[in-house]
């Protein structure tokens, strides 16, 4: 018998590709303010609206919670919080009042703070960090990690946490490889400089980050799958990168060209093997969900790499 599982956000750009991804083995419903493209089940209701989730929620298998303002997208800093945050308290206790075991919820690297003038505490990024983000949307994310372990505490169902890095949709991949092919504002190569204005300079993306790490939509949405399976813990929290960064750059040497003190290094044997290897550890989501990213970094410039005659010919 197929579950019952509902994914609030389902009509979103990480929704889609989760709805997708559930359409094997699941009844996936999508909860949002706007219906998704195609015949699709959906339930119209705002995360906003406590009774409406809670009627949505009833009869379900499981609740994955994808809804809210993203990165960049919120119209104010107020609005990340009214929505984002308040909206993730809702759905912890309209789940926990429907009676739904288990919630899968959407928080995000954003909240460990990294960033050109934040260095890592050491390397590879756990999920143990410290979190120390200045932004309201990290913050937000933090704020929601502790209402999950407060709602598994309280042991009436799981909630599982997956941080997802920065999620590559495939229909940006043309503008990150026109981006990495500028002058890299983090490098010593003449006439580049590594202040806050050449880094936010208009380009065809936008700015990308200290870590350069990444994750593909469609790997993030069998991140998401795989963690409706976990029972181990009550509680847990699992990165989502790929194995390595944007652009293949090698990590440790990037790492020591922006930070003014290296980051202590705590498996030197990983970028011994693989010096491209990512800055974050997906090594839990590897052992405790079965998952790891389909492929890197060199996939992505394959797709987007001009035929030749005799490829276009064959």
């Amino acid at each position: 018998m197929t579950e019952k599982i509902i994914v609030t956000g389902g009509s979103g750009r990480l929704g889609g590709h989760v709805m997708t991804a559930l359409q094997a083995g699941h009844r996936a419903t999508a909860l949002d303010i706007k219906p998704p493209p195609g015949d699709v089940p959906f339930i119209a209701t705002d995360i906003l609206d406590l009774p409406g989730l809670t009627r949505a929620f009833t009869g379900q298998a499981a609740v994955i919670h994808l809804a809210g303002y993203d990165d960049g997208d919120g119209p104010n800093e107020q609005a990340y919080m009214a929505t984002n945050v308040q909206g993730a308290w809702n759905v912890f206790q309209a789940a926990e009042d429907a009676g739904v075991p288990h919630v899968v919820v959407a928080s995000s690297t954003a909240a460990l703070g990294l960033d050109h003038d934040r260095a890592p505490d050491y390397l590879p990024v756990d999920e143990t960090h410290a979190l120390r983000t200045t932004g309201t949307y990290g913050l937000g994310k933090q704020l929601m990690e502790t209402m999950a372990r407060h709602y598994a505490a309280r042991g009436k169902m799981h909630v599982i946490c997956l941080r997802p890095t920065l999620i590559v949709r495939p229909e940006k991949e043309a503008q990150i490889l026109a981006q990495l092919a500028l002058p890299d504002p983090d490098s010593n190569s003449p006439g580049c400089s590594s202040d806050a204005a050449a880094r936010n300079a208009v380009a065809p993306y936008g700015a990308l980050s200290a870590t350069r790490t990444y994750v593909r939509s469609t790997d993030a949405a069998r991140g998401f799958v795989a963690a409706l399976k976990y029972r181990a813990r009550r509680f847990d929290i699992f990165n989502l990168a790929a194995p390595d960064g944007i652009g293949r750059p090698e990590t440790l040497a990037r790492m020591a060209a922006i930070h003014e003190t290296m980051p202590p290094v705590r498996d030197l044997q990983l970028y011994q093997a693989d010096p491209y290897a990512s800055v974050l550890d997906d090594r839990h989501a590897r052992d405790g969900l079965g998952w790891r990213a389909d492929g890197d970094w060199r996939d992505v410039v394959a797709r987007h790499k001009p035929k030749t005659t005799m490829e276009t010919s064959s």
